[in-house]
């Protein structure tokens, strides 16, 4: 009988650290699937599966066979090659969830993520939550997005909804705000990532929690409370607000950090991933200013497979240069913030590709001094933090529809993890290293 044994390490490890996982004790030149399995919110599971063909190792006396995930290329299942995280970008929604397409998101940070991954005698094709295959052997894997000794606090200060992750110390760290998109609340996993990095990193919801606006469709968002935020972080006792705040978004968050770029002070570098340059579903405000959303639509693209949403067929911009600018803030004369965007081109949600080409020629008439563009082919619009299942679709219950979010799977995944390398090399430059003028408390 086989006496089979998984490892993997480290275990437990933070959600963006690779890992190395072996089987040993496997019969040689023998066929086996791996499968993963984790179930990430509301009850709803990923899974994946790749069939691995066993080496020999051993001696004329005592031969067994190993996988090893690092050395080994899959033959078959959810992907191919020597992909030794592909346990885990690769998975996809179970069949047996309540709905088609649901999204890997995390929103309580302090709960990780416990991963099973098992061995399975031969190369099965099918999931295997719908059939009762016996594993061989399984190992359970704890992906943590908070590190030993990073603290969650409830933020309630002022009509302020937030969630403050510090890393272990006295500080006073570099600080960061992280803003998302269309979903409401936050995802946690960004800022906790970022503080287990060494960052005091804020996760500013802006709709959809209790305190905050529920009907997004309805509402004229403040710029008045994404200061409350910035001032908050600034005037806290564990941060280093000399060197500025550092500011990281995504999809709609994108022109909000645009916004608190151009308008307010004590920034120092922001990111902005797969975001719109200008203001598209709901008007903004501040100081009496108010801000119209882009209403020059189209009849929206669905997709011929899934009947998704298509929202990036959805805009008619400006025709010339100069009505892009006329639409646009003024963020590209900010000559002391520097930028990052990132676009993805192969997103369904939004025309990030026209963004960034729009952004970037703004920033080179300028002769803006600091900002960078990377593009990634293959990639679609939900960039999470490396190895996170890829979500082409997902189910939104706020419309009661399916997004197309596009992307295929292999290079998205691979966009994910280096852009999110370029992102912590990026905040380090000019948060960690840098050091800027000081500005008055309030």
């Amino acid at each position: 009988m086989e006496k089979v044994i998984i490892t993997a390490q480290p275990n437990p490890s933070l959600y963006d650290e690779p890992m190395a996982i072996k089987a040993n004790g496997l019969k040689p030149e023998s066929m086996y699937t791996f499968h993963s399995h984790v179930v990430i919110e509301r009850d709803e599971a990923f899974e994946c599966l790749a069939q691995y063909k066993s080496d020999s190792k051993g001696d004329a006396c005592v031969i067994t066979g190993i996988i090893d995930l690092g050395n080994h290329a899959a033959l078959g299942g959810s992907y191919t090659g020597i992909e030794p995280m592909g346990l885990f970008w690769a998975m996809k929604p179970s069949t047996k969830n309540k709905y088609p397409f649901a999204a890997p998101e995390r929103k309580l940070a302090s709960q990780p993520l416990d991963v099973t991954i098992s061995v399975h005698g031969g190369a099965l094709t099918s999931s295997l939550q719908t059939k009762a295959y016996k594993a061989i052997c399984s190992v359970k894997i704890q992906r943590r997005f908070m590190a030993p000794g990073v603290t969650r606090t409830v933020v309630r200060d002022n009509g302020l909804h937030a969630f403050l992750f510090l890393p272990p110390g006295p500080g006073p760290f570099p600080g960061i705000i992280t803003i998302d998109g269309l979903m409401p609340g936050t995802n946690e996993d960004k800022p906790a990532l970022l503080a287990s990095r060494g960052y005091a990193a804020l996760g500013l919801p802006f709709y959809g929690i209790e305190g905050l606006p529920q009907d997004y469709e309805n509402t004229c968002f403040k710029l008045e409370y994404f200061e409350s935020a910035l001032r908050y972080l600034q005037n806290h006792e564990k941060v280093d607000a000399e060197r500025g705040i550092g500011l990281v978004t995504l999809c709609l968050g994108l022109h909000f950090g645009l916004a608190m770029a151009t308008f307010l002070s004590g920034i120092s570098c922001m990111i902005g991933i797969n975001g719109p340059l200008s203001v598209l579903h709901n008007p903004m405000s501040y100081k009496g200013i108010k801000w119209s959303p882009y209403k020059t639509l189209k009849t929206v693209k669905r997709s011929s497979s899934t009947n998704a949403v298509l929202h990036r067929t959805w805009y008619n911009f400006p025709a010339t240069h100069d009505g892009v600018k006329a639409s646009t803030l003024k963020f590209y004369k900010k000559r002391d913030v520097a930028f990052m965007f990132v676009a993805a081109l192969d997103d369904d949600a939004q025309a990030s590709e026209y963004y960034v080409n729009v952004m970037e020629r703004l920033l080179k008439e300028s002769n803006h001094p600091d900002f960078r563009i990377d593009r990634y082919s293959g990639a679609g619009h939900v960039f999470k933090q490396p190895y996170m299942p890829h979500s082409p679709f997902m189910y939104n219950r706020i419309f009661g529809e399916t997004l197309g979010f596009g992307g295929v799977t292999g290079p998205h995944s691979k966009a994910q993890e280096d852009s999110w390398k370029k992102q912590l090399v990026f905040l380090h430059k000019h948060l960690k290293l840098r050091r800027v003028n000081p500005a008055a408390k309030l």
